[in-house]
């Protein structure tokens, strides 16, 4: 669908504690593949010619390697180390990005990100040096602060999502940088760099997979996709 230059580095290296499982929940098979197989399946449909580097916990290193052999032996993937926070797993894995190219850096338990989402990401990204797909609330919000709670205007708020889009030079530069806590995704990271953030429409069904309920969501909409 795109040809460009894009790698897409996939976060796979949470513990996954709030799933009932075995596993770290991107291992969790689900439909007849582990969700990190299915969201690599979509970003790959939407790139096909796209590099990609994928960062995993060391104890799960031979999981993941089992999984891939199995579900996809011929497909060549970059693998990175995780770190203690999620700054430190993105920026190992962006040491395997080249310098001119644009990269989309997406949680590996969101196997729904659309092909309009990722277009445009990398459009966008490539003309203004990043883009960040966010979907508005839904449902009305309160500020608390202990017992007491003050109503937000919501349509002042979004939802963020991954994929993250960076031009190479904008996210490489940012995570130079030491980690402080208020980094929760790449675009916080590469705003503290003085760097801008454009947004653009993302979509609901590109949900972060996080609760055992959300495997209840993620089978329904895989089984709908596949029938349609």
């Amino acid at each position: 669908m795109i040809v460009s230059n894009i790698h897409f580095v996939i976060v796979a290296g949470g513990s996954g504690k709030r799933i009932q499982s075995s596993v770290p929940k991107q291992f969790v098979e689900i439909y007849g593949a582990p969700i990190w197989i299915h969201t690599y399946r979509r970003l790959k449909n939407a790139v096909p010619n796209a590099e990609f580097t994928i960062v995993v916990h060391n104890d799960n290193t031979a999981l993941w390697n089992e999984q891939k052999s199995k579900f996809l032996q011929d497909q060549i993937i970059n693998l990175a180390d995780s770190g203690p926070e999620r700054f430190h797993s993105v920026k190992n894995g962006l040491r395997f990005v080249k310098p001119n190219q644009i990269v989309a850096i997406h949680d590996a338990v969101r196997p729904f990100v659309s092909n309009a989402v990722i277009e445009k990401g990398i459009h966008v990204a490539d003309r203004y040096g990043a883009a960040v797909p966010a979907i508005a609330l839904k449902e009305s919000i309160r500020q608390a602060d202990g017992a007491l709670s003050k109503s937000l205007d919501r349509s002042q708020f979004r939802i963020i999502q991954t994929p993250q889009f960076f031009r190479a030079d904008i996210i490489i530069d940012a995570y130079r940088q030491s980690y402080h806590s208020s980094f929760t995704d790449d675009a916080t990271v590469v705003e503290a760099a003085s760097k801008s953030i454009r947004l653009i429409e993302g979509n609901t069904e590109n949900v972060k997979i996080t609760e055992d309920i959300d495997l209840i969501i993620c089978e329904a909409l895989l089984k709908r996709m596949s029938h349609s």
